[in-house]
């Protein structure tokens, strides 16, 4: 239903936006409830009357990133092992209790961050937080299911090796940024996941799952009081100091003088993967909003140049985009799009070409307008239900953002000016010193990659 109405306010956008551009105002968000526990784990509480259901958030500031090397995928295997059983509970016991009282519970890693989300009728809040502090606090990490959870990520990461789109998004990744944690995806490696037993998967937990730094985000049809007091109880007597080694570095920044490409060659290839990027900049980095309008209009959305011009006129592909990747420590811009071998030059071309405009040209009043207007109309539906709310609670503290960045986001997106948008795009969209990466069948499509820059090829069986 959330997806359907979406889609028809974009819809509506489109149709009307003198309409509607007068009716777009700022959203505030409910008033919320703050408490920091004696341990450090900090606990926000949103009271809302809409629906009898209740979303619990917690934030660990561990992902990742913080994989040993070798062992990558650590962090997401620990997270998935949390619901395996926990406090004397097994993992089938569980789900059952669970599933009981309409209730969901699962977790998920990024690069810098574990956490574990559900939502639940407002009645069962304590269950939700008493389930949710043993997974968090006492799992039990059984044998069995180590290996069960470990067999599966290895066969996923099997059967990824046939995937064309993931292999060329990985080898952009880790070529752009090197030996950076953030390189390696989170699901880790076949060879590295093989490597893992279930001591580093409860050493991972030991050293990272402590209160400090941690997030409790309660929102729902639910008394603040209540809340905290069983926050309080579930979760006050927890302790644990993080490992000063803990820390990620920041991404250095990184330019390919005169391009860089990359040939995944898979002789059987029929289309090309093509991936074009350089390092980008942090979450919070304070050119957010003028970024948000800038790579909306290059590639974020329905009615973007690269889609106009890629998909619309040329017919070269049914689907490109551009992406702003930002973490706590940096990230990196994209242009992502596949074609047939036969058109691989030109697509390049055609991207590069629209990246090059965005940078040397100011763009129509109309245009901004528009853009901004379908970014402005949509952000209300990021912050619709209460699982949206516990999730700005969670990012707004993680990121020290403030109320305001959402209070004022509608504002801030609808000023951001034509030479706003120029200055990004030349800091951060980069046209003749990025990398591009292919993944193509090499013998087919060589020629078309002269000029581009100094290339490397590999074997698609020999990417990791």
């Amino acid at each position: 239903m959330r997806r359907i109405s979406s889609i028809l306010a974009l819809a509506a956008l489109v149709a009307a936006p003198v309409a509607l551009s007068a009716a777009q105002k700022d959203v505030k968000l409910p008033p919320v409830t703050e408490r920091a526990l004696g341990n450090g784990l900090k606990v926000f509480v949103v009271e809302t009357r809409e629906v009898p259901m209740v979303t619990v958030r917690f934030h660990l500031p561990a992902g990742s990133a913080l994989d040993p090397r070798g062992k990558e995928g650590l962090a997401e295997l620990t997270a998935t092992m949390l619901m395996r059983g926990a406090g004397g509970i097994g993992a089938e016991e569980m789900a059952v209790m669970i599933e009981s009282v309409g209730g969901s519970l699962e977790t998920g890693t990024g690069p810098d961050e574990t956490h574990i989300a559900g939502d639940f009728m407002a009645r069962d809040l304590s269950l939700a937080l008493d389930l949710l502090s043993k997974v968090v606090t006492a799992p039990d990490f059984p044998a069995e299911e180590f290996e069960r959870e470990k067999g599966i990520v290895v066969s996923d990461l099997i059967s990824g090796r046939e995937d064309p789109y993931g292999i060329a998004t990985k080898v952009f990744i880790k070529e752009l940024l090197g030996d950076h944690p953030y390189a390696d995806p989170g699901k880790g490696y076949i060879d590295s996941v093989e490597k893992i037993t279930l001591a580093d998967v409860a050493a991972f937990h030991g050293d990272n799952f402590v209160p400090e730094g941690c997030i409790l985000a309660i929102v729902g049809d639910i008394d603040a009081a209540k809340a905290l007091k069983e926050a309080e109880k579930r979760f006050g007597g927890w302790k644990g100091a993080r490992k000063a080694s803990g820390a990620v570095a920041a991404i250095e920044p990184k330019t390919f003088p005169g391009g860089r490409v990359v040939v995944i060659d898979k002789p059987d290839a029929t289309q090309s993967m093509i991936r074009i990027g350089n390092i980008g900049t942090d979450r919070k980095t304070p050119d957010y909003f003028p970024l948000e309008v800038a790579n909306t209009m290059l590639g974020g959305g329905f009615t973007s140049r690269l889609m106009d011009e890629i998909r619309v006129n040329r017919g070269l592909s049914y689907g490109v985009r551009s992406i702003m990747n930002k973490n706590l420590r940096g990230g990196y811009f994209g242009v992502f799009t596949y074609t047939k071998n036969q058109t691989l030059r030109e697509a390049i071309d055609v991207s590069l070409a629209e990246i090059g405009k965005m940078r040397n040209e100011a763009a129509a009043g109309e245009e901004i307008e528009g853009t901004e207007r379908y970014i402005s109309g949509l952000f209300p539906f990021d912050i619709e239900t209460n699982a949206d709310i516990a999730q700005w609670m969670v990012t707004l503290e993680f990121y020290g953002l403030g109320k305001d960045f959402v209070e004022n986001y509608r504002s801030r997106i609808d000023g951001v000016t034509a030479a706003d948008v120029q200055r990004v795009a030349g800091k951060y969209f980069h046209d003749g010193d990025n990398l591009i990466v292919v993944l193509t069948n090499y013998a087919e499509t060589a020629s078309q990659l002269e000029g581009l820059g100094e290339v490397k090829v590999i074997k698609a069986e020999d990417v990791r």
